[in-house]
């Protein structure tokens, strides 16, 4: 008797199939969804969140170093006809900042801070900067780490508890959620964690992503999601 899963495959080889299927489904999926966050939040038309989103992706790609420090030395060791000897190696960590991965997504996050109650905007900033500084962690080779959902769930509901604590409409729900929710990704994971960078290892350390599209970016577009699920 035939087992179900021998009629249950992909129509491809599975390589193929998740690099010419699921790939840019997913890809086509993020762009609608992030263009359409930028939308909601700062009144734009489709073509202006498009150019916004191409912005950031472009600028993905482009770290500006801003600092330069020192590692903790290195021991390798060697074996050379039996004799085992030691080098230490200094080797320096460089400080960077993404452009589409955490300028971009700062500037827009602070645009905002002048439409909503400060009160309000602090209180939320407070609260997720906490929740994230808590769960970041350094890993050495990686970077400084936090589990993805995280931010951007926190920063909605502390944002949602906020807004209706102060007493101000939650028509304001996504512009404040995407706004702490990037700040304090940023300021959480990142910048009151520059303590622990040593621990990461040496080589470039980025500030919202090598290249790629950093917890920063994704914390302010799902942050609004959770956001609009909760109205």
């Amino acid at each position: 008797m035939s087992d179900y899963s021998d009629y249950v495959f992909p129509p491809l080889l599975l390589p193929f199939f998740l690099l010419l299927i699921l790939l840019p489904l997913i890809a086509i999926f993020f762009v609608i969804t992030s263009s359409t966050v930028f939308q909601l939040v700062f009144d734009m038309n489709r073509n202006q969140a498009l150019t916004v989103f191409a912005l950031a992706a472009i600028g993905s790609l482009i770290n500006i170093p801003v600092l330069e420090l020192e590692g903790k030395p290195v021991e390798r060791y060697y074996n050379f006809f039996g004799f085992i000897y030691t080098v230490r190696e200094k080797r320096k960590i460089v400080i960077a900042i993404n452009v589409g991965g955490c300028i971009i997504p700062s500037i827009l996050a602070i645009k905002l801070i002048s439409e909503l109650p400060l009160n309000a905007w602090v209180f939320s900033f407070l609260i997720c900067t906490a929740v994230v500084y808590s769960q970041a962690k350094p890993v050495r080779g990686v970077g400084i780490t936090v589990p993805m959902l995280i931010p951007p769930l926190i920063a909605a509901i502390s944002s949602y508890l906020s807004l209706s604590i102060f007493g101000y409409s939650l028509i304001l729900l996504p512009k404040m959620a995407f706004s702490t929710g990037v700040l304090s990704a940023l300021f959480g994971a990142d910048v009151l964690h520059l303590k622990d960078v040593d621990k990461v290892g040496s080589g470039v350390v980025s500030i919202g992503g090598a290249g790629t599209f950093d917890g920063i970016f994704l914390t302010g577009v799902f942050a609004v999601i959770f956001s609009v699920l909760l109205l």
